[in-house]
């Protein structure tokens, strides 16, 4: 994983993962930047709604309270030649399919824990089932969202992520060993 194994088996004794729901403390959500914190309130039931995303808010097991959230919806990208043969792909075509991380945040009461690698821990195993139940899905890309946050990349990148060179976006290089 990203972090120590032991890291995330602690994490996870201490919260859980759930779909979203307007019935949680979504108000009280607070990361820092208005951008995410209104998309819970806001934005995420309409992109439910129409099927653009999911959203999963993690949650402390005592209070309830959000940690944190991912949303993610399919993608594709695309791999020029020299990205393909560094992968290994002998496809006849240049769009891959992946998994994408719309928005992913921390509550400012966890910024200094490792919930947002724990997250992405969690994508990773999203990504997994959907190999397991018959769906394709090579890498899992991001939008790393610079606009609110210049180091957001250096983030995605100490998480074993590396810029698709083609389209500048992050993809995780540990997704195409895992499945």
């Amino acid at each position: 994983m990203f972090y120590r194994e032991e890291e995330f088996e602690n994490i996870s004794e201490t919260v859980v993962l759930v779909d979203y729901s307007p019935g949680y403390k979504l108000g009280d959500f607070d990361c820092g930047t208005s951008d995410y914190n209104e998309f819970l309130t806001y934005d995420a039931p309409l992109y439910i709604e129409q099927n653009l995303c999911q959203v999963k808010l993690l949650l402390d097991k005592k209070n309830a309270d959000i940690i944190g959230y991912i949303a993610l919806s399919s993608d594709s990208f695309v791999l020029d030649p020299d990205e393909k043969a560094k992968e290994g792909l002998k496809i006849p075509f240049n769009s891959v399919p992946a998994l994408k991380i719309g928005k992913l945040a921390v509550s400012c009461n966890h910024k200094n824990q490792p919930y947002g690698s724990f997250l992405l821990g969690l994508a990773l195993g999203y990504a997994e089932k959907l190999n397991a139940m018959g769906v394709g899905c090579r890498f899992i890309v991001v939008d790393a969202d610079i606009e609110h946050n210049p180091r957001t990349p250096e983030f995605y990148k100490r998480n074993g992520f590396v810029y698709n060179e083609k389209m500048n976006h992050l993809k995780n290089k540990k997704q195409k060993h895992a499945l």
